[in-house]
C-alpha cells in the first residue's frame, strides 16, 4: 500500500495510544527522534449559544490531536497488519461535508457580490502561515511542535489565533498542501431546522410596523395551505401576486379594510395567522422546483425553448445519411403580381426536408396560398429523384455533384399541420417511411434542425409593407432552389464532424460530409424509380385528351412519347376524352398522362413561335389564364356583333351597295362562255402587272 503525508490510517482493534474506529492522518516518521507523529481530527457536535438576542446553531472548530508512537513499533504495527490504511482515501477535510475541491471553487465563483470572497479568505491564511510551511520540517521536528505553531501565531502582525493557526497548518500538510482544504465549511449553510421555533416570526424585521409585526410560516397547516393555494391558482401567464391574492381569500379566507391611511389592508376577521407576499413567495420557492413554477407562468413551450438546460446535440443519435430527417415549411417574403392590373398572387409557402446526420437538404417542396399536403408531398418527390432531373422541370440545369442526394428515409419527423395529415402520405404502399414521427405543437425544438435552417427575416416595426416581385410562382420557386444549393454548400456544420471526418480534411459544409459519409456506405436511403415517385408523391388531375393533344385549363400538350402511344389516332375530332394526368402544382410545363397503364410525360406548347419561358408557370397562373381567356371570348360576344354592323354600314356608304346583296340563281355561273372568255381577255391585263398598258 502506497504511504504518503497525509495518508489516512486505522487501527481496527487498537494499538497503543490509538483507539479502534479513529481516523490518523501520518505527519511524520522522524528517524532523529525515533517518533512517528500521527494527527486525529475531531469534529465536535453542534452547541446553542446566544448572539444578538436570538438562539442559532452554529458549529465549533474541530480538535487536532496529535499521537506519538515509537518508530519501531509503528513500523512493527504496520507490517503485522495492526495498523491498515483506510479505503478510501478522502481528498477533503470531514468538516466539509464531502465538498470536493471543484465544487467550492464553483461555489466560490458565484459570490461575485460578496464582500469578501472565500478565495481571499484562504489567501490571508496562507499569507499568515506561509512561513510555517516553508519551514514545515523544523517544526515537524521540534520537541514541542504545537508550541512552535503558537508561537508564530502569537508573532504574527497582526496576532492570530493560535488554534486556529494550528487547525490550518496541520489541515494543509495532511491534505496534500490543498489550498481549497482551507475553505469555511458551507455544506449546512441554511439548513438548520426552523420548524423547531413554530410560532416565531423569522427574516428581517419591518421597517414600518416592527419587527415582531406579522405572523410566521413555521406552522405546517399554514405551509399546507400556502401550496395547496399555489397549485390551485397558478396559471400560465399568471403572476405570483394574483396568485397570493387568490389564495388569501379562499385558503386564508382573509378580507381588506381601510388601515386609516386611505389604503386598503389585509387582515383575518378573526385574527388567524396569515403570510405576507414575500413569506407566501418564499414558502412556494421552497416546495416547487424552478422549472415546474417557471412552466405554470411561461408555459411549457417557452420554458423548454428559453429556460431549460441543452441536453446534449441533437445529432448524436444518428449517424448515416437520411437516417433520420426532418421537415418544415415557411412563406417566400415577395408576393408575386398577377396578370390583371393591380391583382397579386397568393403567396408561395416552401417546405424544405433536412437530413439530422450530413445537414443536407434533400427535398424541396412549394404550395400557392398556404401550407398544404401538397407541397410536403412534392418535398418527397424531390428527395426521391435525381435532382438533375428534378431542376430540369423548372427549365434549368444543374451537374450531378451539385446536389448528389437520392432517395428516401425511413424516419421522418414533421409538426402537427398539413405535414400530418392523410393528404401529405404517399399513395399507397411505396416510399411511406417506417416511422412519421409527430413533433408538438409550437414546440421548434422537436424539429431544431431544419428549423435553424430556413431563412431568417428581419421584424419591421410601424405600419405592416410587403414586397412585390415580378417574377412569376416558378421564377420564385427556382429562386429557393438555388438558395437550398446555396445552403448546401455553404452551411456550416463543422459540429457535426467526427474526428475521423476532421483528420480526413472533409470541409466544413454538408455537401461535403454527405460524400464522406456515402463513400463509406452510411447511409439509409430508399431508392425508388422516377415513375413511382410521380404516381406517390404528384398531384392527379384529371385532363381532356383530343385529336390535337391535351389540354388542362385550356392549355395544350403534347409530346413524341404520347404520339407513339396512337392516343391522337383514337380520339375522335369532337371527342374530348377525360384521362387521368399528374402535375407539379407550382410548375405546370410538364404533365405526367397515364395511357394504357403506361406514364407519359407532355410538354405545354405556344399557339405560335413565341418565347417557351412563357409556359412556365403554376397553376395557379394557369388557371388564372383560363378565366382570363374566358372573359375575352364573353367580351367578345358583346362587341362582335356591333363591330360587323360598322362595317357593313361604312361599306355601303361608299360603294353604295349593301354588304350581301348577291342575288342567288339556279344552275351554274357561265364562266366560260365566248363572251365570258372575251370580257375576261380585256379585263386581266388591267388587273395584272405585266399586261398593264402604259
Amino acid at each position: 500500500m502506497s504511504m504518503y503525508i497525509g495518508v489516512q490510517l486505522r487501527a481496527p482493534d487498537g494499538f497503543e495510544v490509538l483507539a479502534k474506529d479513529c481516523v490518523y492522518h501520518l505527519l511524520t516518521n522522524d528517524a532523529r527522534r525515533d517518533r512517528v507523529l500521527l494527527i486525529e481530527f475531531v469534529c465536535r457536535p453542534k452547541r446553542d449559544t446566544h448572539q444578538a438576542k436570538r438562539a442559532k446553531r452554529w458549529t465549533p472548530l474541530p480538535v487536532v490531536r496529535c499521537h506519538v508512537i515509537r518508530r519501531h513499533r509503528f513500523e512493527q504495527a504496520l507490517l503485522g497488519g495492526l495498523i491498515t490504511r483506510v479505503e478510501p482515501q478522502t481528498a477533503m477535510p470531514p468538516w466539509l461535508g464531502g465538498l470536493s475541491a471543484t465544487q467550492l471553487e464553483a461555489h466560490d465563483a458565484q459570490r461575485r457580490r460578496a464582500k469578501q470572497r472565500h478565495d481571499e479568505r484562504i489567501d490571508s491564511k496562507l499569507a499568515h502561515m506561509w512561513p510555517l510551511v516553508e519551514r514545515a520540517e523544523h517544526v515537524l521536528t521540534a520537541d514541542d511542535p504545537f508550541l512552535a505553531i503558537h508561537r508564530h501565531a502569537r508573532a504574527c502582525i497582526p496576532p492570530q489565533n493560535p488554534t486556529r493557526m494550528r487547525l490550518w497548518f496541520l489541515t494543509y500538510l495532511c491534505f496534500g498542501r490543498n489550498r481549497w482544504a482551507l475553505h469555511y465549511p458551507i455544506h449546512d449553510i441554511g439548513r438548520w431546522d426552523r420548524m423547531e421555533k413554530v410560532g416565531r416570526k423569522f427574516g428581517c424585521p419591518s421597517p414600518t410596523r416592527g419587527a415582531n409585526a406579522g405572523f410566521g410560516t413555521n406552522d405546517p397547516d399554514m405551509i399546507r395551505k400556502i401550496e395547496a393555494g399555489y397549485r390551485e391558482h397558478a396559471a400560465v401567464a399568471r403572476p405570483l401576486v394574483d396568485i397570493y391574492c387568490d389564495s388569501m381569500e379562499t385558503q386564508f379566507e382573509c378580507a381588506t379594510r381601510d388601515d386609516g391611511k386611505g389604503h386598503r389592508e389585509v387582515f383575518h376577521p378573526a385574527g388567524e395567522p396569515f403570510p405576507n407576499q414575500e413569506q407566501f413567495m418564499y414558502r412556494v420557492d421552497q416546495r416547487f422546483p424552478l422549472r415546474e413554477r417557471r412552466s405554470h407562468k411561461y408555459g411549457a413551450a417557452r420554458t423548454r425553448n428559453e429556460f431549460n438546460a441543452p441536453m446534449g446535440p441533437y445529432t448524436e443519435s444518428v449517424g448515416s445519411l437520411l437516417e433520420r430527417v426532418e421537415a418544415d415549411g415557411y412563406v417566400v417574403d415577395e408576393v408575386a403580381e398577377g396578370y390583371r392590373s393591380g391583382s397579386h398572387l397568393p403567396r408561395l409557402v416552401v417546405v424544405r426536408i433536412r437530413c439530422v446526420a450530413s445537414g443536407m437538404l434533400v427535398g424541396i417542396g412549394f404550395s400557392v396560398g398556404g401550407e398544404r399536403a401538397s407541397a410536403y408531398r412534392m418535398a418527397k418527390f424531390c428527395m426521391a429523384i435525381d435532382k438533375v432531373r428534378f431542376c430540369q422541370l423548372f427549365g434549368h440545369r444543374i451537374a450531378d455533384t451539385d446536389w448528389p442526394t437520392i432517395g428516401l428515409s425511413p424516419h421522418e419527423i414533421v409538426d402537427r399541420g398539413p405535414g400530418m395529415t392523410a393528404d401529405a402520405r404517399p399513395r399507397g404502399e411505396a416510399g411511406r417511411p417506417m416511422i412519421s414521427e409527430a413533433a408538438p405543437s409550437y414546440m421548434g425544438q422537436s424539429k431544431a434542425i431544419v428549423e435553424s435552417s430556413n431563412p431568417r427575416r428581419v421584424k419591421l416595426q410601424g405600419k405592416p409593407t410587403y414586397v412585390t416581385t415580378k417574377m412569376t410562382l416558378p421564377q420564385l420557386a427556382w429562386r429557393e432552389i438555388t438558395r437550398t444549393l446555396c445552403d448546401n454548400q455553404a452551411r456550416d456544420i463543422s459540429s457535426r464532424l467526427s474526428n475521423e471526418a476532421l483528420t480526413e480534411g472533409v470541409r466544413h459544409s454538408p455537401i461535403d460530409l454527405w460524400r464522406f459519409l456515402e463513400e463509406r456506405a452510411r447511409t439509409y436511403a430508399i431508392p425508388m424509380a422516377f415513375e413511382d415517385a410521380v404516381r406517390s408523391f404528384l398531384t392527379p388531375v384529371e385532363v381532356k385528351a383530343t385529336p390535337s393533344g391535351v389540354r388542362f385549363h385550356n392549355q395544350l400538350y403534347d409530346s413524341e412519347a404520347l404520339r407513339e402511344t396512337g392516343l391522337h389516332d383514337r380520339v375522335a375530332s369532337d371527342q374530348h376524352v377525360p384521362i387521368k394526368a399528374y402535375m407539379l402544382d407550382v410548375c405546370v410545363r410538364h404533365l405526367w398522362v397515364e395511357v394504357a397503364g403506361r406514364l407519359v410525360e407532355v410538354d405545354a406548347l405556344l399557339a405560335i413561335a413565341d418565347d417557351a419561358e412563357q409556359l412556365y408557370i403554376s397553376v395557379k397562373e394557369l388557371e388564372q389564364l383560363a378565366a382570363i381567356r374566358r372573359e375575352g371570348q364573353r367580351d367578345r360576344q358583346s362587341y362582335m356583333h356591333g363591330e360587323k354592323l360598322h362595317w357593313k354600314q361604312r361599306f355601303k356608304d361608299e360603294t353604295g351597295h349593301d354588304f350581301d346583296q348577291g342575288t342567288r340563281k339556279s344552275g351554274r355561273a357561265k364562266r366560260n362562255t365566248s363572251v365570258s372568255v372575251q370580257e375576261r381577255n380585256e379585263v386581266l391585263p388591267y388587273l395584272q402587272e405585266k399586261g398593264r398598258p402604259k
